[in-house]
């Protein structure tokens, strides 16, 4: 019998318990009991939910490449020749940090004059928000100025409720309303946590759009269903994962932290505190695994406020500026120890 599947979605809402389920790949199994329709993108929406939806456009088909440690891509799209490249194949990583995050175009600046603009980017929270505007193709500077026009017009909203995260869709995210993860100009990923199968997710397909606003939930804001999969930010339970990065063919990986261990907020949250308390702790175990990692010194910036964020630029950007020499003798270390094992 002949399957016909018709997605018609003039309207999509993203509630506090909207989801995507993600379509498997050839080579993989969901660990659900439920079977998955390969040609279908599955939504559930709870309509007791007291929150102001989110309205997002069609949603496109989206792909799991792979859970962590789990087979990503195929050999054709790794990097080839590793001893023959002459430039590293960089893999970056931005961690959360809300509008801490802004002060990542510091490190980007830094690569970009050293003809070292990173090949694979992504991020977790807003962090993923600043790789996804990377990788679109903007500079650190079209970057730096869309968080400034945002710094000039925002609320008062309260971070993460559905007003803040609609607020933020439209400073941020309608510019990728119609672009595509697999039409990036940089090689870009998005990770989601499933509370279904308590697994980490990367997306290499499917609207940025979308999967951006499900990376803004967390997991405490919205009752749980067990019939749906639900996803929310990912790093409540990974931030960085530089195996993955390398299995995409990063020759060099670099972790870089707006969150460091001291950090407060503007407007008291104790919730929030919490969250990101353990979060800290779990980034550094994680950036261990890295090539370089590096913590920005933005301790006395609220993650929630915008207050004096030229002046931590600066500092930020005077900061990676000395930790530069340091980077490049580790990409150089690199470089001549896959030129010795290429000559073995």
């Amino acid at each position: 019998m002949k399957k016909i599947v018709t997605l018609i979605l003039l309207t999509l809402v993203v509630s506090s318990c909207s989801s995507i389920r993600p379509i498997n790949s050839n080579t993989q199994k969901n660990s659900s009991t439920e079977p998955l329709n390969p040609d279908q993108v599955d939504l559930s929406i709870d309509s007791t939910s007291t929150e102001k939806p989110v309205e997002l456009g069609p949603l496109e088909e989206t792909v799991r490449v792979g859970d962590r440690g789990g087979d990503v891509y195929s050999g054709a799209e790794q990097a080839d020749g590793h001893a023959e490249h002459k430039k590293l194949r960089i893999g970056l990583s931005f961690g959360p940090g809300i509008y801490r995050t802004i002060n990542y175009v510091s490190l980007l600046k830094i690569l970009a004059r050293q003809n070292l603009a990173p090949d694979i980017v992504t991020g977790t929270g807003f962090g993923a928000i600043v790789a996804a505007m990377y990788a679109s193709g903007m500079t650190p500077e079209v970057i730096e100025w869309n968080f400034y026009k945002y710094f000039k017009e925002k609320g008062n909203n309260k971070l993460y409720d559905s007003d803040w995260i609609s607020e933020i869709d439209e400073a941020f995210l309608t510019k990728f309303k119609s672009l595509k993860i697999e039409d990036t100009k940089k090689k870009f990923f998005i990770t989601l946590y499933d509370h279904k199968t308590m697994k980490t997710y990367y997306f290499d397909k499917g609207n940025i759009r979308d999967l951006l606003l499900l990376n803004l939930k967390l997991s405490n804001n919205y009752e749980e269903s067990k019939k749906v999969q639900k996803y929310s930010a990912a790093f409540e339970n990974e931030v960085f994962n530089a195996k993955l990065l390398r299995r995409l063919g990063a020759e060099f990986t670099i972790a870089v932290d707006a969150l460091g261990t001291k950090f407060d907020f503007e407007k008291t949250n104790e919730f929030l505190i919490g969250v990101y308390g353990k979060v800290a702790g779990r980034i550094q175990k994680e950036r261990k695994d890295f090539d370089y990692s590096v913590t920005l010194p933005l301790g006395g910036m609220s993650l929630d406020s915008s207050k004096d964020s030229a002046l931590f630029l600066q500092r930020s950007y005077e900061y990676m500026q000395k930790q530069s020499p340091i980077i490049f003798k580790k990409i150089q270390a690199k470089l001549d120890s896959m030129a010795n094992a290429g000559n073995e």
